[in-house]
């Protein structure tokens, strides 16, 4: 009886490693590597920031008409302090693993 219980823990911690969750782990390498995305995609959310002021106005006229330099400016402003504030918390928490959250400047949707 406790070759078998000693046969099943064997079996246990030899399958153990072949399970996808413990093989999905993060490396170091991959965890460093994130770490200069953070930074580099605050860095550039930080200087590209003003340029939401032209590209959302474009956008407005193109929709609206003359009506849209006056919307335009107003998002704009809008967009480039919430680009410029997501910028800097990127920076200030690169240590921290995460994803993109606003698209790049002036990105526009194609449609197919």
């Amino acid at each position: 009886m406790r070759y078998l219980s000693s046969i099943a823990l064997l079996i246990v911690f030899t399958l153990c490693p072949m399970h996808p969750n413990v093989l999905a782990q993060e490396t170091a390498g991959d965890y460093v590597a994130g770490m200069g995305k953070n930074i580099g995609r605050g860095l550039i959310n930080v200087v590209s920031s003003p340029a939401e002021i032209p590209c959302t106005m474009r956008d407005d006229v193109r929709d609206q008409g003359g009506v849209g330099y006056a919307t335009g400016f107003g998002k704009g402003l809008l967009f480039f302090v919430r680009r410029a504030v997501i910028g800097v918390c990127e920076i200030g928490t690169f240590i921290l693993p995460s994803e993109a959250t606003i698209p790049p400047v002036c990105h526009t949707e194609t449609a197919v």
